[in-house]
């Protein structure tokens, strides 16, 4: 009975044995298969980081990416091929590009599907933009909760029938962006001996190659976004120091007008025959004649009884009269043709400083910056009969910005109101642009606050909302060569100097933008 129960312990022990060690080799099986996994995981994280490091550096867009991720992707599950779909907003797939033997995806010939397996390149140009009957939605069933979906020896049904006879094994998955699927891989493989066949398995392989692709795309649409914004913002800035410019040399022009006008009165006013001109008169006729009567004794009876010397003290005191309303005249036009040479002045000193001052931060008055925006605009506003009005603060403190950057601001929020003040030209109304700089307080914060506010159209509600938007322009619906940047370029460099810019504006009575920038300290 002992022998019995020895041989029992012994093969009961020798089976637990046997289950351990089996248990051991299956769970350092599973280790390094999970290694494996892991490291083929990373070495293609790392490989497709590489490939949009490329499409980055090319200045290619997203799209350009795809071809070379299909590539890698049938290289890595050792298919034999497979292709990139996007989906269009219609919810269809559209190809994109083909990479390997990949069967056709709408029914072609014999003669053309063979030219098509044979050349992978003829065959990406061939699908590219082409429209399947493959759906979103169809995809999204079929992969259910799974994220992909296997076909052994069947396909979608919205596929030709003969994708099978050429890819009797195929993978698909979604490639998903902020959850909504931007487009779809699939690879398919052969079910031959001599192949390498895919198995259910690689689906887990190509969700997380799908998910590499993804997360690729977004970085480089985001990378050519930013790089768009900056050029685009620097074209802006570019735009802007334009508007400086044409604005100077205008109102230059503007100036020089008026005083070649008020030169040529001048000249007018002295260029009189010399038998008309009143001193001429009065030297060579009227003198002479009081003269030589004065020598004979009679210039009392010549002007009191002569009929000839009778006229002459009201001929003198008239001439005189003319010759001093003359003279006034002349030197109104003298003090504008002066003023205007000093205008002309002070816009090229202007300039000069706005091109000396660009780039440089200071500590500036905002008086200072909103008169010389105002200069710019002057003659402007009176060749349209428009008033500007300034109610400027002196004692608002000084606040740290580029002088030059801030007067593009300025400039463009009154050429705004200028421009939707002239589009109205409500023949009713007497335009006028009111800027104010006071000191204001919001929250626990101190502010400089300039007011740039006009009597125009204002602004629709549905504009409102957008108008600070990159890229938003009403000027664009009217062929205009706006690019929409102005005010976005406004709060972009506001946000810059820790401000802000607000809007109060109606339909009818005008629109109020005020600038907000952080003081820097007590008033002195």
């Amino acid at each position: 009975m002992e022998i019995v129960l020895l041989i029992l312990l012994s093969v009961i022990l020798a089976i637990v044995i046997v289950i351990l060690r089996t248990k051991l080799i299956v769970t350092r099986r599973i280790s390094a298969s999970l290694v494996k996994g892991i490291t083929k995981e990373r070495n293609a994280t790392a490989d497709i980081l590489g490939l949009s490091r490329r499409i980055i550096a090319s200045q290619s867009k997203e799209k350009e990416f795809l071809p070379y991720f299909i590539k890698y992707t049938i290289r890595s599950l050792k298919a034999s091929g497979g292709a990139i779909l996007l989906c269009g907003k219609d919810d269809y797939f559209y190809g994109c590009a083909v990479a390997g033997t990949f069967p056709p995806l709408k029914e072609v010939g014999p003669q053309i599907e063979s030219q098509l397996l044979a050349h992978e390149k003829r065959h990406t140009e061939f699908i590219r933009g082409f429209k399947t009957k493959f759906m979103a939605n169809e995809l999204a069933q079929l992969c259910d909760a799974k994220g992909f979906v296997f076909f052994h020896h069947d396909a979608p049904e919205s596929f030709p029938k003969t994708f099978i006879n050429e890819a009797p094994l195929s993978l698909i998955a979604p490639i998903k962006l902020d959850d909504k699927i931007y487009g779809c891989i699939i690879v398919t493989s052969k079910d031959d001996f001599d192949s390498h066949r895919l198995s259910r398995n690689d689906g887990l392989y190509l969700i997380r190659l799908a998910e590499i692709a993804a997360l690729c795309i977004e970085v480089i649409k985001d990378f050519r976004k930013r790089q768009e914004y900056e050029q685009q913002l620097q074209a802006a800035r570019e735009e802007g120091m334009t508007q400086v410019s044409s604005g100077i040399i205008h109102n230059i022009g503007n100036a020089i007008t008026i005083a070649k006008l008020a030169v040529n009165s001048l000249i007018e006013s002295f260029n009189l025959k010399s038998e008309d001109r009143p001193e001429n008169l009065m030297l060579d006729t009227i003198l002479p004649r009081l003269e030589q009567a004065l020598a004979k004794g009679n210039l009392t009876e010549f002007l009191r009884d002569d009929p000839q010397g009778k006229e002459y003290l009201p001929a003198l005191k008239e001439l005189l009269g003319h010759i001093r309303v003359t003279n006034n005249e002349a030197m109104m036009m003298l003090k504008s043709l002066s003023d205007k040479l000093f205008h002309i002045s002070e816009i090229i000193e202007l300039q000069q400083r706005f091109v000396g001052e660009l780039g440089t931060e200071n500590m500036t008055r905002l008086s200072k910056v909103v008169t010389a925006s105002v200069t710019i605009f002057d003659e402007s506003f009176n060749k349209r009969g428009y008033k500007i009005n300034t109610d400027l603060d002196e004692k608002v403190p000084e606040v740290l910005v580029d002088p030059s950057m801030l007067t593009q601001v300025f400039i463009n929020l009154i050429k705004n109101a200028i421009e939707a003040m002239e589009a109205e030209n409500d023949p009713k109304k007497k335009y006028a642009l009111n800027i104010s700089l006071k000191s204001a307080q919001r929250g626990d914060k101190n502010y400089a606050a300039v007011t740039v506010d006009d009597n125009g159209p204002g602004i629709p509600d549905e504009i409102k909302e957008k108008m600070f938007n990159f890229g938003f322009s009403t000027k664009m619906e009217k062929n205009s060569s706006s690019r929409g940047i102005g005010l976005h370029f406004c709060v972009d460099c506001l946000k810059k100097y820790g401000g802000f810019i607000e809007a109060n504006t109606e339909v009818g009575k005008g629109s109020s933008f005020i600038v907000y920038l952080p003081v820097s300290g007590q008033s002195l």
